[in-house]
């Protein structure tokens, strides 16, 4: 958590994105959901025609509970139906779907802006701290590092580590405010299967994090390899010459090779978890659908009068959608793995400091006035062995 809340301190101001980014994607969540919601008015404006369109009509009560939004769709959609007709009724429950999703998309849209702008923002100064810190180290850190290392960590791990900070907000705000809003929203339409739904999202979840699990410990193995086929690579460019001169070529090729194998295998590793959770993501939310059509398809076929059949139709269509902020939460959480893996070896980069340092003592020479003389001059990189 230490490297992670460091990474996020490159965020600062975090709340100039997180404030505006919080009032969308809350604008979002409750229009995404009355777009599934809507369906219930829609198809009991459908199929309530004709004699039961007239008995509906008679029986239009005003709810008594504030909280019960799906009464009050179906009550509007009545009081429509009974003043405009079916068709009519129709007519403005469609329009209303239309801006309830042109408004949630518009939304969603800034959402997406608001975090392009916080990934831009996180990596500019992350790569302005990491170079900044790489030109103040001495020279003698150089001779003992290579530099295709310094050039992972500067270029390919600071790309890393800002989905590591952007899927913060994510993690943090948008997936769990969707996923609570689907649910309160099932609670809504129907508690009882609501209450047997719960019971099978828990075997869902424990499935998925033993999938993503031990993604940090691969990424962190991952970045260290392309590292050093960086710096075989920089290696044999720059002394290509004495390379060809010694006959070292064979071994130049097989060291690369050998790493690009290692990285190779890696990556298929990581791959095949990040991939695998996807599919099943899907395979157990088409098996928790199906166990909810037949409960749920029971509880209205038994003329049981909490659940209409539209309602039911509706509701399905909220519980299919549960697992894309699940699965939303699963890929974040991969990108914040990675994003510490890669973040670790940055932080070390920037919290190296140089072991050349100014005395205590030492006077500023403003101007130049007569001469200048080396007198008693001593200089070395490390204690043992000076070199001047």
């Amino acid at each position: 958590m230490k490297t992670y809340f460091r990474l996020l301190s490159f965020a600062k101001p975090i709340e100039k994105f997180a404030i505006p980014y919080v009032i969308c994607t809350l604008i979002t969540v409750v229009f995404s959901t009355l777009n599934l919601a809507l369906l219930a008015p829609l198809l009991h404006t459908l199929f309530k025609t004709g004699k039961e369109a007239c008995e509906a009509a008679i029986e239009v009560v005003k709810p008594e509970a504030y909280t019960d939004i799906l009464a009050w769709f179906n009550y509007y959609a009545s009081m429509a139906n009974e003043q405009f007709g079916a068709y009519g009724a129709l007519q403005r429950v469609c329009i209303a779907i239309v801006i309830s999703v042109f408004i949630s998309n518009l939304f969603r849209y800034f959402c997406q802006r608001i975090m392009e702008n916080f990934r831009i923002h996180t990596l500019l100064k992350l790569r302005r701290a990491v170079f900044d810190s790489v030109m103040d180290l001495h020279v003698g850190y150089f001779t003992g590092q290579r530099k295709g290392d310094i050039v992972s960590k500067v270029a390919s791990d600071v790309q890393v580590v800002q989905y590591s900070v952007t899927g913060t907000l994510q993690v943090v705000f948008k997936e769990p405010l969707q996923l609570i809003a689907y649910i309160v929203m099932l609670f809504n339409i129907s508690a009882q299967l609501t209450f047997f739904s719960l019971l099978v999202i828990p075997v869902s979840a424990f499935f998925i994090s033993r999938i993503v699990k031990n993604l940090k410990s691969q990424a962190h193995a991952a970045q260290e390899s392309y590292g050093n086929m960086i710096s075989y690579l920089d290696e044999a460019l720059s002394g290509i010459k004495i390379i060809k001169a010694f006959n070292a070529v064979s071994f130049i090729k097989n060291r690369f090779h050998n790493e690009n194998e290692r990285y190779a295998n890696i990556g298929r590793a990581m791959a095949k978890r990040q991939q695998l959770s996807s599919p099943v993501s899907e395979l157990l939310g088409v098996i928790m659908v199906a166990i909810i059509l037949l409960y749920g398809g029971h509880l209205v076929l038994s003329g049981d009068k909490s659940l209409t059949a539209p309602a039911f139709i509706a509701y399905i269509a909220i519980f299919s959608q549960v697992m894309r902020p699940a699965k939303a939460l699963t890929d974040s959480f991969s990108g914040i793995h990675n994003g510490l893996a890669a973040g670790e070896r940055v932080l070390e980069l920037i919290d190296e400091r140089t072991e050349v340092k100014d005395r205590a003592d030492a006077k500023l020479v403003k101007s130049f006035e007569k001469n200048i003389v080396f007198n008693q001059v001593n200089f070395s990189y490390t204690k043992d062995k000076e070199i001047l």
